[in-house]
């Protein structure tokens, strides 16, 4: 059997992968094999899809465990050759022969499709996990005086403080470090991750680095029940901790390191550390808009930059991140306000708790999500099925809180019942926002220069699109960003003085 003419045969490729050669070149003869392929055309293109998001994570995985890569590469490989083996069957043959397996095709794409997407999601965990299993080997000895307990992953400790997106290596923290840096853990930041399963702390580091712990709660692995639930655990902290770990970017928070500790009475502790932390910069979006300042703190160019830097966020994680991520959990508490009160102000994403892989190749996935209330994409929960779109639908409520000061579920007067009745955001607001020249009605208590009106109804105007129905309707991110970096420019360019 060839490729496309190119007189490379399933033998051959075979023999290669059994004399140690790298993955990427089986990968390279998918891809090529796929470009000639003349039946099943589109499962061929998705399945070069799929395999081209592989050499990405094999070279991160190559540098951080060269041994656990070269045990990998070996089973990864065998479902390369099946892979390849079936985009070859795909070359030119007679038609009768394709009517015949027709069925038998449709099944074997499926199921290489699920073994590459598995790899997808297990190679990204796999450092974590081996740096979890060193973890416990180092606990099994004997360590030095707390004060001494100072576990990095890079070689020596930076001294100075650092910024959050500093490209520095996540480091393992032991618990008694942890318990250092958040005073036994003293100081609750009350809002700031939308994680409901966890409790978030300030920390200030030994190098007087200020972040943010996540404590997930405790699971006690003693009953069989527990024992499930602190597996369920150990995944979404593994999960969450290398969906974060690649993540490099200016509006998302960075990873600082993770601790994976047995306390004294054997529950495990889990915890993820990342900057910037929420106190330092005066907390979320959330408690901007509606804490004991009303939303007063934040001026309309400010609300309109964490607007911005929200959606960049996004933008990386559905265009750019490797692989690519759906946050599934963009609420006005999950993004942070960094830089209030300065000209600089805008948003970092936090709250990673519930983020998924993209699967490659595919519009939506099976996933379960608890949506948090205001903030659920109408379409996946008709379907179950999560999509990039559902985050837009999310961004969407946001900009409608950050212009209306109202949080994401509002009371309202319902006539018929005599009583006050809750009522999600969005079916509250875009009535007057869809029906021109009512904006005025439903802009929070800090009102409207008459030129910041038109950028405001710019916002207002991609708000409503984000909120459609039916995913497909919403525009894209990168629409997103666009439409809110116009309506920056404009706001910025009419403000008299250009002072806001």
């Amino acid at each position: 059997m060839w490729v496309g003419g190119v007189g490379i045969t399933v033998a051959a490729v075979a023999q290669e992968l059994a004399a140690g050669i790298d993955p990427g070149r089986i990968i390279a003869r998918i891809q090529q094999a796929a470009r000639t392929a003349r039946q099943n055309k589109k499962d061929c293109e998705r399945l070069a899809r799929q395999v081209d998001m592989l050499p990405a994570l094999l070279r991160r995985l190559q540098q951080e465990d060269p041994e656990t890569m070269r045990q990998l590469a070996g089973l990864l490989g065998t479902t390369l050759v099946e892979a390849h083996h079936l985009v070859m069957s795909c070359q030119a043959k007679g038609r009768t022969y394709h009517l015949f397996h027709a069925s038998r095709l449709a099944t074997r794409f499926r199921d290489v499709d699920k073994k590459i997407d598995s790899y997808l999601r297990i190679f990204p965990l796999v450092s974590h996990i081996g740096l979890a299993s060193r973890i416990d080997s180092r606990n099994s000895n004997s360590l030095p005086a707390p004060e001494m307990m100072i576990v990095r992953s890079h070689a020596a400790a930076t001294t100075t403080p650092a910024s959050y997106h500093d490209d520095q290596q996540e480091e393992l923290f032991t618990l008694a470090e942890i318990k250092a840096a958040t005073n036994n853990f003293a100081d609750v930041v009350t809002d700031g991750d939308g994680d409901a399963a966890a409790t978030v702390y300030k920390g200030r580091l030994r190098d007087g680095r200020q972040v943010a712990v996540k404590r997930l709660k405790k699971q006690t692995p003693a009953a069989s029940a527990s024992a499930s639930a602190s597996a369920c655990a150990e995944d979404a902290f593994f999960r969450e901790v290398s969906i974060l770990a690649p993540l490099r970017h200016d509006h998302i928070v960075r990873l600082v390191g993770q601790c994976a500790d047995d306390d004294h009475t054997g529950d495990r502790e889990l915890i993820i550390v990342t900057q910037p932390c929420p106190t330092t910069h005066g907390g979320s979006l959330y408690d901007h808009l509606h804490g004991h300042g009303g939303g007063l703190s934040l001026s309309w160019k400010a609300r309109v930059q964490v607007l911005l830097g929200a959606a960049r966020a996004v933008e990386h994680l559905h265009c750019h991140a490797v692989p690519l991520v759906i946050h599934a959990n963009l609420t006005s508490s999950t993004i942070l306000v960094v830089g209030a009160a300065t000209s600089t102000t805008t948003g970092v994403l936090s709250g990673f708790g519930a983020a998924v892989w993209r699967a490659a190749g595919v519009e939506s996935q099976a996933v379960e999500v608890v949506p948090a209330a205001g903030y659920a994409d109408p379409e996946y929960c008709a379907t179950g099925r999560l999509k990039p779109a559902s985050d837009v639908y999310g961004l969407g409520v946001v900009m409608l809180e950050a212009l209306t000061g109202n949080p994401p579920v509002v009371t309202v007067w319902d006539e018929g019942r005599g009583a006050t009745v809750p009522m999600d955001l969005a079916s509250f607001a875009l009535p007057a926002i869809r029906d021109g020249g009512r904006l005025l009605d439903v802009l929070d208590r800090r009102p409207p220069a008459a030129w910041q009106l038109q950028p405001l109804q710019m916002v207002a105007d991609t708000a409503a699109r984000c909120l459609r129905m039916h995913a497909d309707s919403r525009p894209p991110i990168a629409d997103v960003v666009a439409s809110l970096e116009q309506a920056l420019h404009s706001l910025i360019m009419s403000t008299p003085g250009r002072h806001c």
